[in-house]
Parts: C-alpha cells; sequence; structure tokens
C-alpha cells in the first residue's frame, strides 16, 4: 500500500453519484493579491485547534493562500515559491498528526491542498509553464501530474460514508469555495456542473450537522425607547437623504483609507525574495537557432523623429516606449482620441515582424486615490489592457500579453516632475521568434 495514494485506505468501488440538486450554489468569489513574505511566515507559524474541524483548522493556513496566488500577475522566483509551500504543506501534515487525524486522512487532505495549490499557480502567468509546470507540489507529494480527475473521484469515495468522513468533506467544500474546478473546468457546461455538485455536498454536510440554531437571543425582552418628537415629525425622505448622505461619506473615507494602507501591500509584493534552490547539473542544452532580429525602429522612424515614441532594437528583441503624458487622460486608462493613429502604426509595425508581444504599463511613485484604481498597480494594468486591445484590432490577439508593473521598474528617480514624467510609460516589447519555430 502506497503511503502517497490518497485512496490506499478505501474500500474498492466506483464513485457514486450524489442526488440531483435543490438550488443553485453560488459563484467562487474574486481571486485577492498574492501572498507576501508576511503570509507565508504565516502559513508556516502554529495553529491553534479550535473549531468543529480540526483538520480544517490544520490547512487553514495554506487554504488562505489560495486566493492570493490566483492574482497573482508575475513573481520573481517561481521555484522558490514552490519550495516554501511544500515546507507549508510539511507543516499541516505535522499539525494534522499532531491533532490524532489518522494518517490517512492526512495523505488524503494532502493530495487535495496539492491539487488546489497547483491549480491555483496554474491559473496565473508565471505558473502555468517553467518550473511549476514541470514540477507541481502534486508531483512533490504524490508522483502524479495532475489531480483534477482523482480529488472528484476521492469526493465520490467519501461521500459514501459522510458520518466517518465529515471532516474531510468540509474540507473538499472549503476548495470548491476557493474556487477549485478541476476537471470540470475543461467540461461542457462544467460550471453549472459544479455548483450543482458543491450545493449537494453543502446539503449532505447540513444533515450531518444538523439544524442550526436561528435565535441568538431566544428570550430577548424589548426595551421601550422615548422618542424624540422633533425626529416623528422629520419626514422619511429626509431621514434616508441624510443616512445616505452620512453611508456614501463614511465610503469614501475607508475606501481611501484601504487604499493607502495597501500601496505598501502591492510593493512588498515585488520585493518578495524566497531563496532559489541550488542548480543541478544538467545535459547541456542544444543551441537555439539564431533569432530573427527585429527592425521595428526602421520602420517607425518618423514617429522616433517626432518624438512620439522611442525604439530600441536589441539582439532578440524589441521595446517600444510610449510616454504615458498625452497618452492617456491624467489618473485614466483610456487612450486619447489624438494617438490612437499611432497606435495603428505600432501594430503594423509589429506584424511586420514575427513573435509574441508583451504590453507593459508603468507608473511614477505618486500614489493613487480613486474608486476605479485603488492603486498604482491597478492603474498600470489597466493602461496596459487598454493599448493590448487597441493592438489586438490589428495583430493577433494570441501574441499579446499585458502587465502592470507601478512603480517597480523606474527609469529615473521619482523626485523631480520631469523624472516621474519619464516613469509614466508604456512598454511594447516584441520578442523575436526563433527560425524554423
Amino acid at each position: 500500500m502506497s503511503k502517497d495514494d490518497p485512496f490506499a485506505s478505501l474500500e474498492g468501488g466506483r464513485t457514486i453519484i450524489m442526488p440531483s440538486p435543490g438550488g443553485r450554489a453560488p459563484a467562487p468569489q474574486p481571486a485577492e493579491p498574492a501572498p507576501s513574505r508576511a503570509a507565508m511566515d504565516t502559513a508556516a507559524a502554529p495553529v491553534l485547534n479550535v473549531g468543529l474541524n480540526p483538520l480544517l483548522a490544520a490547512a487553514n493556513p495554506l487554504l488562505n493562500l489560495v486566493p492570493q496566488l490566483r492574482a497573482t500577475l508575475s513573481h520573481p522566483d517561481p521555484g522558490g515559491l514552490k519550495d516554501a509551500l511544500a515546507h507549508n504543506i510539511r507543516q499541516f501534515e505535522a499539525r494534522a498528526k499532531a491533532a490524532g487525524i489518522a494518517p490517512e486522512k492526512v495523505i488524503a487532505s494532502r493530495y487535495i491542498l496539492c491539487t488546489l495549490l497547483d491549480e491555483a499557480a496554474a491559473s496565473t502567468p508565471w505558473g502555468g509553464s517553467g518550473v511549476w509546470g514541470r514540477h507541481s507540489l502534486l508531483v512533490t507529494f504524490h508522483n502524479e501530474a495532475w489531480g483534477g480527475e482523482k480529488v472528484f473521484q476521492l469526493l465520490g469515495k467519501l461521500a459514501e460514508n459522510p458520518g466517518a468522513n465529515r471532516d474531510m468533506l468540509e474540507l473538499m467544500y472549503v476548495c470548491l469555495g476557493l474556487g477549485f474546478e478541476g476537471r470540470y473546468r475543461v467540461l461542457d457546461n462544467g460550471r453549472s456542473q459544479l455548483e450543482a455538485l458543491r450545493e449537494r455536498l453543502a446539503q449532505m454536510l447540513r444533515n450531518q450537522r444538523g439544524e442550526y440554531e436561528h435565535d441568538l437571543s431566544p428570550h430577548w425582552q424589548g426595551v421601550a425607547a422615548k422618542r424624540n418628537p422633533v425626529f416623528e415629525s422629520l419626514p422619511l425622505w429626509v431621514a434616508g437623504a441624510i443616512a445616505g448622505v452620512i453611508l456614501v461619506a463614511a465610503y469614501f473615507s475607508f475606501d481611501i483609507g484601504l487604499n493607502r494602507a495597501s500601496d505598501p501591500v502591492f510593493a512588498a509584493i515585488q520585493d518578495i525574495r524566497v531563496k532559489a534552490p541550488a542548480p543541478r547539473q544538467a545535459a547541456a542544452a542544444p543551441a537555439p537557432a539564431a533569432p530573427v532580429k527585429p527592425r521595428l525602429a526602421t520602420f517607425l522612424k518618423p514617429e522616433i523623429e517626432a518624438g512620439k515614441v522611442a525604439v530600441r532594437d536589441l539582439e532578440n528583441r524589441s521595446i517600444i516606449t510610449i510616454k504615458g503624458d498625452g497618452f492617456f487622460e491624467p489618473g485614466s486608462a483610456t487612450v486619447a482620441e489624438g494617438v490612437r493613429p499611432l497606435l495603428a502604426r505600432i501594430a503594423e509595425a509589429l506584424n511586420s515582424v514575427p513573435g509574441q508581444v508583451q504590453v507593459i504599463g508603468h507608473t511614477d511613485s505618486q500614489p493613487i486615490r480613486s474608486v476605479r484604481f485603488p492603486s498604482n498597480w491597478h492603474l498600470s494594468q489597466e493602461r496596459a489592457k487598454a493599448v493590448a486591445q487597441l493592438l489586438a484590432a490589428s495583430v493577433q490577439p494570441a501574441r499579446l500579453t499585458a502587465e502592470g508593473r507601478a512603480d517597480a521598474e523606474p527609469l529615473a528617480p521619482n523626485d523631480t516632475p520631469a523624472n516621474r514624467a519619464r516613469n509614466r510609460r508604456v512598454e511594447i516589447t516584441l520578442f523575436a521568434a526563433h527560425k524554423g519555430v
């Protein structure tokens, strides 16, 4: 019996199909920003075993990282991050064993958590390939490349005896609530099937837990309030208007405070430095084919001489830099009408040379405070998307990617208005295609 097999302790038999649902489950909630160093340290910290489910208590630090992983746009060291998560999974095993959870349940839960974290990473631009794509957490702990099918087979096995497996079923329900899709991601009508499955699982757990107490205080006694005649004579619409003004003012006050507090968090994401593993000896790879050297500077010579763009033709890529001032309205991601012909010329130049195109938005370090853009990270991302969408009218969309980096890569110190203007820009990078590809 393999200690890495989540089915090793379960009886044989086929996966059962749970009864038809009685309603529609809510869709998974949007993801939050990616895990910082503090979040990783929290995941590794000891956890108090409180609540009704010690298995969920042991897994909770890892579960908290899932929505943050899904929102990561880039990461300087995916391999190091994977190793840190692997260490935290081992910490989960230690916590679960210390709580007296059966070893077979710990192994099965580890399989579920590895699959959940791998899927969250695979949904990001940096996690779908490279180190993570070649050697995922599931490969590390269970020597399997994809668990999206087996997790739901395991769910069917657990559902055969919900009374004995209630803790693991609750873990599965939380994973579904965090957006885990597995095999349903690629199925026709998979989202509705998954929501129906989640509702059936919720009903099964309600049957096991029993009804909760609906009344917070069954023996409460009301207190006769002394009313003010002034307020009694006040029209209802006036009171509603006053309350509305107060609520709107409170909302904007809290929103501005939250945006101010979030700026250091977004900046800290770029500062995450996980120690990379020591390089291993590998066989020498064959030399890549000579890249096709772009010549965008020649094509865009009139625009360069007019000072509209700057172009650097390098050995394996060309970088087109567009100044943000005048290209966008201040604090906006809408491209000005007057500069759209320039993007048409750039698209024409990109179509003359094969290769992938990356659009990156940059801002200065001055914080932004608006409802639409909580931070410079959101503003730079939306500006990059706006440029990419306009280019997609002429350039194949499959060639285009968009990314925001805020003030993480300044061209000059943000100490003068002129330097800040240089840093507000959009860079369009064309990566040369290899011959024969």
